[in-house]
Formats: structure tokens, C-alpha cells, sequence
């Protein structure tokens, strides 16, 4: 089942699950708390919100929402996979009008002619130019979004052990080496970790992020359609060097080969734990800490001992990583778009933002007034560097994901587990990604 990144408080419920249930797999999707005055009854004046991040767990910003629209709201609370099921199936009913989506989603959403664009009413605000990433809003000359928060997957690394070893190389091949040392070297602990769960999200993003430091775009708008942009070679390298060699290229392994299948959670807390010494990753790990079982006594020590910094690079790769940022969209079949917007406005301008992030510190602010006190409140100065590892980021355009998706998880498998040569794999998902190019 698809996994999209984590808020904190997805983290808290996910580890408490894990921890009572054993769970390692697929999530529920279940989550619907609401606050609010009606049913969500498209026919009146009030509106409805689906969302993942804005629970009552921010109720201050939910107040804010409240106050500027004007009407009656209703905050439907689902997990991301959940809401994209039900608003497909759904939207023409008018409710949601108001709708929270992952980068993964949006292609869908608009190919589905679900959507009302923002363009007008985005332009009329004075601090528009000032957002992070809402050249990820825009397709076929209209904004059909506004971002509120985004993270950079950067690389987050023991700086204390780091020392020992000359410090993280830019190559990511002479990585691979030092992280097989440190396998050898340091008791109890891997050098590296990576996402290889099948279906989960985290997986096919940290391929992205290593993909960007080849590519600016993987598939860029042509006629009607898309063109894949991206070379057979582009996608080989990733495979064999993020995907292969972590596991073969060096003896003992860069990372833990009983791991392979280990899960976006999972990792993050075994990072945590101190069970690896690196890891690519957002910013929202010290989430990970809070309310979890499976954390141990070390964790917040281990945490506060990291650091971030760009990954290393792979052959013929330079600065640039998967960059995420959160789309907030109207429903186009809305009865009441002007409330709607006056929702959407309230919840991602500087303000929303700032009142969400004071709740919900673990993502960084998709607008520039407003600063990222994060690394500050969890008394990690060096976490800082996911700012940097930000203005990096590249975003992939409004294709469908999850059209092609399941060639890569297949293929992403088959390299980790040696069924199939990495340059090989690079090859048929550039076959196989090329032949769906019409129909995303």
C-alpha cells in the first residue's frame, strides 16, 4: 500500500501501532476525525476540508480557517491514499471542497478534470511571489495550488562518528567505501540505510532524489502528452549505485542486507536508534521520536549528534535532490468556491503557516517570510542544513506517478536483490516509462 511522507503526529500513531500490533507493512487509511458545525452537505454555505496535516491537533490554525472563511467548517482528518481513493470516486458531489494532496497525487487529480484553478485569485495576492516551489503549481499556464510546506530529502549523518572517518565524501562511491568500513569497524551499527519496502513512496522518492542530481525534469510536457526525459543511463546509475551497491559493491555491505523490504518508518527509526550511521532523508525525524515506543533511550542524543548535508553524488551527478512541497487545491465542483479560496488562503499564508509549523515543527515553511524555528526548538543547530539542501530541490510536473510507478518497484526489487543487473533494470524502466508517456 502507498505510503506518502509523514506529518509528527503520523509518525506518533504509526510507531504506537507498530509497537502494539508488530505492524511493518500496509497502514490503514482509517483517521476520520472531524471538527466542525455540519455534515459537509455541499448544498449549503459551508464548506468541507480533507486533509492529512490540518487536525485538531493544530486547532489554532483550524480557528484561523474558521474565522477567515466566514461560513461553517468542516475538517475531514484521512491519510493522503485515502483521500485520493475517495475524491476520484467522489469530488463531483462537491465535497471536498477544499482538498490537501502529496506531489503524487496532483497529476491525477487535474488529468481528471477535478480541479479549479487558482490563477486569478493567487495573482491578486501581494506575497504570491514570495512561495517556495509554486513553480510546482503551475501546468499548462495555470495555478492550480498553493504549497504550505515542503522538506528536501537531504543526507543526515553521526557528524561525532563522522570525525573518526575524514568526514562524508561528495563521491558517493568513496561513501559506499567508508560506510563499509564503518560496517566493519563499529560495533552494533551499519554504515548506511535506505527505503527498499515495495509500494512504499519513500522508496520511489529517494530514487528521484539521487535521479535529480542527473536530470533538471524526468518527464517534460510535449503535444498532448509527456516526453521522458531521462536516459536509460540516468536511471541505471541510480539503480546500481543507491540500489546495488549498498548491498554488493563492497565487503562487508554498506548497509544491513537482512534489511532489504525495510519500510520509510522503520528506517527513520533505526536511524534514530543508532543502528545505521547515515541515511537520506527529510527534515521530520525528531517526529520520530515523539510518543514512540520504538524509540530508545539513545535516540534524541543520537539526533541532536546529526547533521545535514547534500548527498553525496553519484557518476556524472551534481547538487540536487527530490524536493517536496504540500499542493492545497479547490475542488472544482465546489458550491462555494469563494469560501473555499478565502480557506485555502487563510491556511497557507505566511500566517497559516506560521501557526501550523509552531504546532508541527518537522517540515520547513513553503514560503520565504516565514522562518524555520525547527532546528532551533529541537536544540540541533546543524538541522539547519535541510534549508540549504532545499533550494536544491527539484520537483518532478503534473504526470501521473501512479501510472508508472509499479514498473519501478518491481524493478527497484530485482536490483536489490540481485535478480537483475542495474544497468539493466535503468534500461527496461526507460522502456517501459517511454511507452506510457502518452498516457500521463
Amino acid at each position: 500500500m502507498e505510503r506518502d511522507s509523514y506529518s509528527r503526529r503520523q509518525y506518533i500513531q504509526f510507531a504506537t501501532a507498530l509497537a502494539a500490533g508488530g505492524l511493518a507493512g500496509c497502514t490503514g487509511t482509517g483517521k476520520d476525525n472531524q471538527s466542525g458545525g455540519n455534515n459537509g452537505d455541499s448544498s449549503n454555505k459551508g464548506i468541507t476540508v480533507w486533509t492529512d496535516a490540518w487536525d485538531s491537533q493544530v486547532s489554532d490554525l483550524q480557528n484561523h480557517i474558521k474565522e477567515k472563511a466566514g461560513v461553517e467548517v468542516t475538517f475531514t482528518d484521512m491519510r493522503y491514499d485515502g483521500i485520493k481513493q475517495k475524491f476520484l470516486t467522489g469530488a463531483k458531489t462537491g465535497t471536498p471542497d477544499v482538498v490537501e494532496a502529496t506531489p503524487n497525487h496532483r497529476g491525477d487529480y487535474v488529468t481528471a478534470d477535478l480541479i479549479e484553478p487558482l490563477t486569478d485569485r493567487v495573482n491578486e495576492l501581494d506575497y504570491a511571489d514570495k512561495y517556495a516551489g509554486l513553480d510546482t503549481m503551475k501546468y499548462e499556464g495555470e495555478i492550480w495550488a498553493l504549497p504550505y510546506i515542503g522538506n528536501g530529502r537531504g543526507f543526515v549523518y553521526r557528524k561525532d562518528i563522522a570525525e573518526e572517518y575524514g568526514g562524508i565524501p561528495d563521491d558517493w562511491s568513496k561513501f559506499i567505501e567508508m560506510a563499509s568500513e564503518i560496517t566493519r569497524s563499529e560495533d552494533g551499527m551499519y554504515g548506511f540505510t535506505l527505503t527498499t519496502e515495495k509500494g512504499n513512496s519513500r522508496t520511489l522518492q529517494e530514487f528521484f532524489s539521487f535521479l535529480f542530481q542527473r536530470v533538471d525534469t524526468i518527464f517534460e510536457p510535449k503535444d498532448d502528452g509527456w516526453e521522458l526525459v531521462a536516459s536509460p543511463q540516468d536511471m541505471g546509475q541510480v539503480f546500481k549505485q543507491y540500489y546495488w551497491d549498498p548491498f554488493y559493491a563492497t565487503d562487508p555491505p554498506a548497509t544491513n542486507p537482512n534489511a532489504r523490504g525495510i519500510g520509510s518508518l522503520e528506517h527513520d527509526i533505526s536511524y534514530m536508534n543508532g543502528d545505521y550511521f547515515a541515511i537520506s532523508t527529510g527534515p521530520w525525524l525528531p517526529g520520530v521520536l515523539e510518543g514512540s515506543d520504538n524509540a530508545n533511550a539513545g535516540a534524541m542524543e543520537n539526533y541532536r549528534a546529526s547533521t545535514v548535508t547534500h548527498n553525496p553524488r553519484i557518476e556524472g551527478g551534481e547538487k540536487g535532490t527530490f524536493r517536496e512541497v504540500k499542493p492545497i487545491f479547490m475542488n472544482k465542483h465546489s458550491q462555494n468556491k469563494d469560501a473555499a479560496w478565502e480557506a485555502i488562503k487563510a491556511g497557507t499564508s505566511p500566517e497559516g503557516i506560521e501557526m501550523f509549523l509552531k504546532s508541527d515543527p518537522g517540515n520547513q515553511p513553503a514560503h520565504k517570510d516565514i522562518e524555520w524555528k525547527g532546528p532551533e526548538e529541537t536544540e540541533n543547530p546543524d538541522w539547519a542544513g535541510f534549508n540549504d539542501v532545499f533550494k536544491t530541490g527539484k520537483s518532478y510536473g503534473f504526470w501521473s506517478v501512479s501510472k508508472v510507478e509499479d514498473s519501478f518497484y518491481d524493478l527497484s526489487q530485482a536490483v536489490v536483490y540481485d535478480k537483475t543487473d542495474p544497468m539493466e533494470a535503468g534500461k527496461q524502466l526507460h522502456e517501459q516509462w517511454s511507452q506510457m508517456s502518452d498516457q500521463l
